[in-house]
C-alpha cells in the first residue's frame, strides 16, 4: 500500500521487486497530479499500478485508468449490487487516446491484457455474508479481505490473529479461489505468510509505504542505541 503521494517512493518501492503496488486515494493524500506521477513511476520501476479508490465514485474511477492505472479496487462494498457497480465503473466512457490506451497507439498491451483489472475490498461481517453472491460477478478479479476493519466490525480492534478473523479468512479464500478469482490481505510476519498461503490467500500485500519508512527508521535507532550500551 502507498499512501504517501511521493513518485519517487512508489518507484523505489516499485524497483525492490513488488509484483505491484497499490495508490491509495481512500486513505491516503493523493490527487490526480499525484497519481499520474506516480503511476508512471510504478511502470518505470517495473511494478504494476493499481489504485484504492475512495468509493465506487465512477469519475474518480475513469481517471485513475485514463491515467494508466492497470485497475481499481474498490472499498466499502456490502454487497453484490454494489459490487456489480464498482466493476462495471471502469467499462463507461473508455477513452483510447489517453496514457491508459497508449494514446491510441498500438500496441495496446493494456487492453490486450484484458484491462481494467477490477477488485473489491470485503470488510465487514455483512459483506462476508454476500461474499458467495459477490464472487459471481463476471467482471471481478479480485476480492482484498480488510481484516483490520472487519476486527473492528467484530468490537476487537487489532486483533487479526482472533479466531474469528482467522475463520471469515478460511471461509472468505475457500469461496473467492472456489469461483476462480484471486483474494488478498495483508501479511506481515513469516508466521502469517505461512497460515495465510495454507488457508489458499494468493495474493499478500507487505504492510503500507508508512509503516515500511517507519520499521526501516526504527531499525536504524535500535541498532545504535544497541551499540551505544556497550
Amino acid at each position: 500500500w502507498s499512501v504517501i503521494p511521493s513518485a519517487p517512493l512508489v518507484g523505489t518501492l516499485a524497483a525492490s521487486g513488488f509484483d505491484f503496488v497499490i495508490l491509495d486515494a481512500e486513505h491516503g493524500g493523493y490527487d490526480f497530479g499525484s497519481l499520474d506521477a506516480a503511476i508512471t513511476a510504478c511502470e518505470d520501476g517495473g511494478a504494476s499500478p493499481l489504485v484504492r479508490s475512495p468509493g465506487a465514485d465512477a469519475f474518480f474511477i475513469q481517471r485513475a485508468l485514463d491515467l494508466g492505472a492497470d485497475g481499481v479496487v474498490v472499498p466499502q462494498v456490502a454487497d453484490e449490487a454494489a459490487a456489480a457497480g464498482a466493476t462495471s465503473l471502469g467499462t463507461r466512457g473508455y477513452n483510447p487516446f489517453t496514457r491508459g490506451g497508449r494514446y491510441g497507439i498500438a500496441p495496446q498491451p493494456k487492453l490486450a491484457a484484458g484491462y481494467p483489472f477490477s477488485g473489491v475490498m470485503v470488510e465487514s461481517p455483512a459483506a462476508a455474508a454476500r461474499l458467495e453472491r459477490i464472487v459471481e460477478l463476471p467482471a471481478l478479479d479480485f476480492v482484498y479481505l480488510g481484516i483490520f476493519d472487519y476486527s473492528v466490525a467484530l468490537g476487537i480492534p487489532g486483533q487479526v490473529e482472533d479466531p474469528r478473523v482467522t475463520s471469515f479468512i478460511e471461509r472468505s479464500a475457500r469461496i473467492v479461489r472456489g469461483a476462480g478469482k484471486a483474494i488478498g490481505t495483508t501479511a506481515m510476519n513469516r508466521a502469517q505468510v505461512d497460515r495465510l498461503t495454507a488457508q489458499g490467500v494468493n495474493v499478500l500485500l507487505y504492510g503500507t509505504d508508512t509503516w515500511l519508512v517507519g520499521r526501516g527508521a526504527k531499525e536504524g535507532l535500535d541498532l545504535y542505541a544497541a551499540a551505544g550500551k556497550r
